[in-house]
């Protein structure tokens, strides 16, 4: 992280600060400044726009080159919901991952179809991963790979910091279908931990540390007979994000989503979950922005 401070000159009063700092520390690019920077005016945070007036005092700091290089480019066509110069959300399909990992050895992830699309105009997100930072170039948040909808990519570091501040603020609704008969409406609350017997899975717990809240609304119900249970589709808004939050609480409380095994739902072509909507505040402008996807199912 590149980190200057200085004093405004009479000469340099009147110009965008992202362009007095590409002129003042040239080894870092005008666009990288723009995107990657952070401007603090006596303490107080400014975008890249903001004019400087002589006199006053800045703090900048930048990130270094980013080093997404590595991460192999995938060349896979995303399906754009909404854009503007510090986001875009996409639509991710079920069965890819967002990003490689121990358990995805692959480059064909979302964030490897980012990279192709938009190189290193992403936010710099990482990972610790026993000891090493992974790149994770955009990332805001994460769907598991059976969950398909709306993703939302930070393209600047002030973009990614600011969803990240007010990530609980933000409303996430998810379709699920799941087994059984549900009461009209209902609130799960519980701690969600690793499954110390199965490290693929997730439990409820009591344990605070990881308190998780999902709410639910029944949208419809399908009766079942002696030889098929009955299904129900949910509107389910969660306010916190854990791992497996949904697919844990529903099975918690005896309705597992169909096509869930690994939480004892009974077998389908597909986990039927899906991020249907994201509603957030825009960074630049401070207006809500509501994207939906229809569900699939």
């Amino acid at each position: 992280m590149f980190k200057a401070e200085f004093t405004v000159l009479e000469a340099e009063a009147g110009q965008r600060v992202d362009a007095l700092c590409s002129q003042k520390y040239p080894h870092i690019s005008r666009s990288r400044w723009t995107k990657h920077a952070q401007f603090l005016c006596e303490e107080m945070e400014k975008n890249a726009k903001t004019k400087v007036k002589a006199g006053e005092n800045w703090e900048v700091l930048c990130a270094e080159e980013s080093n997404v290089d590595h991460l192999e480019p995938w060349d896979y066509p995303l399906e754009i919901l909404a854009e503007s110069d510090s986001y875009l959300v996409v639509n991710k399909p079920y069965g890819v991952s967002v990003h490689p990992s121990s358990s995805e050895n692959s480059n064909e992830t979302m964030v490897n179809a980012l990279v192709h699309h938009f190189g290193s105009n992403l936010a710099e997100n990482f990972d610790e991963i026993e000891g090493r930072k992974v790149a994770r170039p955009g990332l805001v948040h994460r769907l598991d790979k059976t969950t398909s909808g709306v993703l939302l990519i930070a393209k600047t570091n002030q973009a990614h910091k600011f969803f990240q501040d007010h990530w609980k603020d933000f409303e996430k609704t998810y379709f699920a279908l799941v087994q059984g008969g549900p009461p009209a409406t209902g609130k799960i609350e519980s701690g969600i931990v690793r499954d110390p017997y199965n490290r693929k899975k997730m439990r409820a717990t009591q344990d605070p540390e990881k308190w998780s809240v999902t709410e639910f609304e029944t949208i419809s119900t399908k009766p079942g007979n002696d030889v098929i249970k009955s299904e129900s589709l949910l509107k389910v808004v969660i306010r916190t994000g854990r791992t497996h939050q949904i697919r844990v609480h529903l099975s918690s409380i005896g309705f597992p989503v169909i096509g869930d095994e690994l939480y004892d739902g009974p077998a389908a072509k597909r986990i039927m979950l899906h991020a249907a909507s994201l509603k957030f505040t825009d960074p630049d402008t401070g207006e809500t922005v509501l994207v939906e996807k229809e569900r699939p199912f």
